[in-house]
């Protein structure tokens, strides 16, 4: 039976009203839910006692900041350079003077906060 089609035409009104009632009562109950009274403390014991420390630190992103103000150095010099027989500043000038900038301030409050 619980593998059979259900076939419509074959109940009766009562029937299919009755099966709906079983299904919508059975839709809306919520489950009881229990959870035992040491499952914290299960939980908790299962944690390390401590974050795994990284035995190879990585400096990737410091490597990177080095290398991105070396790059906006050489980038600024090459446009001096380039233009020195005019006194006006552009605006890549700009940008690569204010980078180089930002870079440096963040290079130095990161190093620092490190201490």
């Amino acid at each position: 039976m619980h593998h059979e089609p259900l076939d419509s035409e074959a109940l009766s009104p009562t029937a299919m009203e009755h099966l709906d009632q079983r299904l919508i009562r059975a839709l809306e109950t919520a489950p009881s839910i229990e959870v035992p009274a040491d499952f914290a403390a299960r939980v908790g014991s299962r944690l390390p006692a401590r974050r795994p420390v990284s035995l190879t630190p990585t400096h990737y992103g410091q490597n990177a900041m080095l290398l991105g103000m070396v790059a906006t150095l050489i980038a600024m010099i090459a446009f001096a350079l380039a233009g020195a027989g005019h006194a006006t500043f552009g605006l890549p000038e700009s940008f690569l003077l204010a980078q180089f900038i930002v870079l440096t301030v963040w290079f130095t409050v990161w190093r620092h906060s490190l201490r």
